[in-house]
C-alpha cells in the first residue's frame, strides 16, 4: 500500500528546529532590551507637581497630648462626632484646592 504525500521528512526534526529559532529569537529580544534599559532617561516636573513633591516631604507636627486626649475619649466612649464639623472641614479643603 502505498501512502501518497509522504516525503520522508522528519517532522520531529522540523518542530525542534523551529523550537530552536524561536527560542534563540527571545534570546536575542531579550538581550536587546537590557541593553536599552541601562540607558538613563531623565524626567522633568512640573511647577505644581514639584510643589506636591516638596509637601509630601514634610513632617507634620503631632501634638502628642491632644493624641493621648482624643485616645482616652475614644476608649471611654466620650468622643462625639460632629459631623456638621467635619462637613465644614471638607468643604474649606475643597475651596482650598480650588485656589491652587
Amino acid at each position: 500500500m502505498k501512502i501518497d504525500g509522504y516525503q520522508g521528512t522528519n517532522l520531529y526534526g522540523e518542530q525542534a528546529a523551529k523550537l530552536s529559532k524561536n527560542t534563540q529569537l527571545v534570546a536575542d529580544k531579550n538581550q536587546t532590551s537590557n541593553k536599552s534599559s541601562k540607558e538613563s532617561t531623565s524626567v522633568e516636573l512640573s511647577e505644581k507637581a514639584q510643589k506636591i513633591m516638596q509637601g509630601a516631604q514634610v513632617e507634620p507636627e503631632i501634638d502628642l497630648k491632644k493624641v493621648a486626649t482624643l485616645k482616652n475619649a475614644i476608649n471611654s466612649g466620650n468622643y462625639k462626632i460632629s459631623a456638621e464639623d467635619i462637613a465644614k472641614r471638607m468643604m474649606a479643603q475643597v475651596n482650598i484646592q480650588k485656589e491652587d
